[in-house]
């Protein structure tokens, strides 16, 4: 007990607001804007070997269809988006589609996933 610091009112005050004004990261305040369209638009591009490319391309991978599970999953990711990212606000989401489409020339799948908020 003799590492017990005695602090006032004031100094209370100060330690408890201390970390806020430390921290860089917050939720931004959304509580006054107005309900908006929105739209976004997430892509990337996945290169994989010749051969696990022709397995994809053939439906010959030993767990199943991997372009349907990706198709599937992103609704999933999509639903989860404020548990996955720091600082998300939670949002309802009125559509969501993805699209895969497979390119032989570079043994990649380029994907993109629409969402309508």
């Amino acid at each position: 007990m003799k590492n017990l610091k005695i602090v006032n009112q004031n100094q209370l005050k100060d330690w408890a607001e201390d970390p806020f004004k430390k921290n860089s990261f917050n939720m931004v305040d959304v509580s006054s804007k107005k309900e908006t369209f929105r739209r976004a638009l997430a892509s990337g591009k996945i290169f994989v070997g010749k051969k696990i490319f022709n397995m994809i391309k053939n439906n010959e991978m030993p767990k199943g269809d991997p372009i349907s599970l990706a198709e599937v999953s992103a609704v999933l990711g999509v639903k989860k988006n404020s548990e996955l990212i720091p600082l998300c606000h939670p949002l309802p989401i009125d559509h969501t589609a993805t699209k895969i489409i497979m390119h032989d020339e570079d043994n990649s799948l380029e994907v993109f996933c629409v969402v309508l908020l």
